[in-house]
């Protein structure tokens, strides 16, 4: 029979093992998967997220790569859309805008995959010592209409971790730097002025909308709320995603476009008025996805300013 002294060794070894290798002893495993159109995220062998290299269509239209789709919960159950029947040029979760100019010519229209391709350059995957794991690429926006250049250099970080055993987050940081001098990107022409990341989430009868005062009403135009919209089923507490934003480092911010049905959630900026890329400054931004089996109004808080200290 072991001695107090050697069991209380043993339990000391063993705490020492759970400090230096947290994740192994939950049986956390994360892994990516390349595939022929693009990576996979497994954690355990279950699917999280898969990363769109390729071009991708339907029936010929809409082509587009450089997205997230599909996107699956906890539970293994996909919750973002693809080319979905009222918006086709809808695509998981994907950040763009319908207005791209190189001075005074319109090159494409990006949000319904006019005149573009998305070239996917070069993937880096790793799992990391905390228990994430990151994707980081580089893309090239392309035009194919009248301007046939390199237009548009973006790159793209994706950074997935488990907050729980009913939660995950997904950060996304996104950088474009202009290729050609007067490169210019705009929003909706309308009073919506809708662009920039956008999450295309499946929505169940009733949707809730929450921020952190509270519920919150969608409405045709934008509409002033917090930094983060936490979509759920229903009540506040149900299960769905908390969209984050950076509202306040955005430029020419419009506020929230929020839909109960058959659209995207949207952080809109700069709106209709396209704003001027610079190389030596590119244009940057940070989202973070918390996908969760239901969550309490503090925790995504708290979150929220890990989120922003990051």
């Amino acid at each position: 029979m072991p001695t107090p002294l050697l069991l209380r060794i043993k339990f000391a070894c063993f705490v020492v093992f759970l400090l230096q290798n947290p994740f192994e002893s939950i049986g956390q495993q994360l892994m990516f998967e390349e595939q022929a159109d693009g990576w996979m995220l497994l954690e355990d062998g279950q699917p999280r997220y898969f990363y769109q290299t390729a071009m991708k269509s339907k029936d010929g239209m809409y082509p587009r790569a450089n997205y997230i789709h599909p996107l699956y919960n906890t539970d293994g159950e996909v919750i973002t859309e693809d080319f979905p029947a009222d918006h086709p040029h809808h695509r998981g979760i994907f950040w763009t805008w319908h207005q791209l100019w190189v001075n005074k010519q319109r090159a494409a229209d990006p949000w319904i995959c006019e005149n573009i391709v998305w070239e996917v350059k070069k993937v880096k995957t790793a799992v990391n010592p905390n228990g994430s794991a990151s994707l980081e690429a580089t893309i090239i926006w392309k035009g194919t209409g009248a301007i046939k250049k390199n237009l548009i250099e973006e790159k793209l970080s994706v950074t997935y971790q488990r907050v729980s055993s009913s939660a995950y987050k997904l950060a996304f940081d996104i950088e474009l730097k202009p290729l050609m001098k007067g490169i210019r990107l705009g929003g909706s022409e309308d009073p919506k002025g809708y662009g920039g990341f956008s999450p295309r989430i499946r929505l169940g009868d009733t949707p809730g909308f929450y921020d952190e005062d509270g519920k919150v009403m969608p409405q045709e135009l934008p509409i002033a709320a917090g930094p983060w919209i936490n979509l759920t089923a229903a009540g506040p507490n149900d299960p769905g995603t908390v969209i984050m934003g950076e509202p306040d480092e955005l430029p020419a911010y419009q506020g929230w476009i929020l839909r109960a049905k058959n659209s995207m959630q949207n952080l809109a900026f700069p709106g209709k008025e396209p704003i001027l890329l610079d190389a030596k400054n590119p244009l940057r931004f940070r989202n973070q996805l918390l996908v969760h089996r239901g969550i309490g109004r503090q925790e995504i808080i708290d979150q929220y300013r890990i989120f922003r200290n990051q």
